[in-house]
């Protein structure tokens, strides 16, 4: 018995320091922000400061089209709507940009208690004033989709046309919920390295329907992104600091408005399209069926038709 206990023991010891080796001893993924910069920028590249912060968006596509803004999900990066951009350029101008904190942008020094709410809407009219944007449409995904509603809200002089893509803004901290692990100081330590690569992975297998679409060299790229100097970081303070927007807020959207929804979205339920459908009386809604929570990556084709019918209503 004593033979049988000990060996139950030496495993219980390699199940446990196996995978705590493999996450401390492996190679350092952190990229710095100078390198981040020369391999995951392009020709469209433009920067930006903003309260002391270097920001990046891409300005790109048909000069002389209607301006059109994508912006994208916590965790992500201007280039998770590298299709999308490409089926739309040569007709709309459109703007890419890497909201503070995410892909190449910097956040600004924070304080003690700092509003990331309020931030955000604060930089989304600072670059709204900076590239002289006074009639735009909005395209966001995901936390993207989140700020898309509450810009419209703020600017309904501005923003036109609003496409919801799976977008956050009822019940976000049950959402939230979903990123725990990010709450907890003790997992900053396991990301001193950067994220692994694997971890990359299973968060895009969560957010598509049909995981035979994901593109290893995609995975590869958003990996790169999270681990710009500085970019978890930013990803666990957000999480730590649990700050939600009014959903009573979505009422305000007064211009027309596409809601475009995965079936299989695990991330954020299907059922909450409906909710933004009541909430915004001039809206419509499209399912896209098969699809996860990233529509514009998964499926930019269909995507792009049904984005594109709603433009030229």
């Amino acid at each position: 018995m004593k033979k049988i206990l000990r060996i139950v023991a030496i495993l219980l010891l390699v199940i446990v320091l196996v995978p705590l080796a493999v996450l401390y001893l492996r190679p350092d993924l952190t990229l710095s922000k100078e390198l981040a910069k020369k391999e995951l920028s392009i020709p469209a590249s433009h920067f930006i400061t903003w309260r002391g912060a270097e920001l990046h968006y891409t300005d790109e596509g048909n000069a002389n089209g209607f301006p059109l803004m994508m912006i994208h999900g916590f965790g992500g990066s201007y280039r998770n709507f590298d299709s999308l951009a490409a089926l739309m350029k040569d007709e709309y101008h459109i703007y890419r940009i890497d909201l503070p904190g995410f892909g190449l942008s910097d956040f600004p020094v924070t304080k003690e208690g700092e509003n990331f709410i309020q931030d955000y809407r604060d930089y989304l009219t600072f670059i709204l004033d900076t590239l002289h944007l006074d009639s735009l449409y909005v395209v966001g995904n995901s936390l993207g989709g989140g700020i898309a509603w509450i810009m419209a809200g703020d600017h309904p002089d501005r923003v036109r046309k609003v496409v919801l893509l799976d977008a956050a803004g009822y019940d976000t901290k049950n959402v939230s919920g979903r990123l725990a692990m990010f709450k907890y100081k003790s997992v900053s330590k396991v990301f001193d390295k950067g994220m692994p690569l694997f971890m990359s992975w299973k968060g895009m297998e969560r957010g598509y329907a049909d995981n035979t679409k994901i593109d290893e060299a995609v995975v590869k790229l958003n990996n790169k992104f999270t681990n710009r100097k500085g970019n978890i970081q930013h990803m666990l303070t957000l999480a730590r600091a649990q700050q939600f927007p009014d959903s009573a807020l979505i009422t305000r959207v007064e211009c027309p408005t596409l809601i475009v929804w995965g079936q299989e979205d695990s991330i954020i339920p299907v059922t909450d399209a409906a909710r933004f459908h009541r909430d915004i009386k001039n809206s419509e809604v499209v399912i896209l069926d098969p699809c996860g929570h990233m529509p514009m990556m998964e499926v930019p084709e269909k995507t792009y038709a049904v984005m594109e019918k709603f433009f030229k209503e």
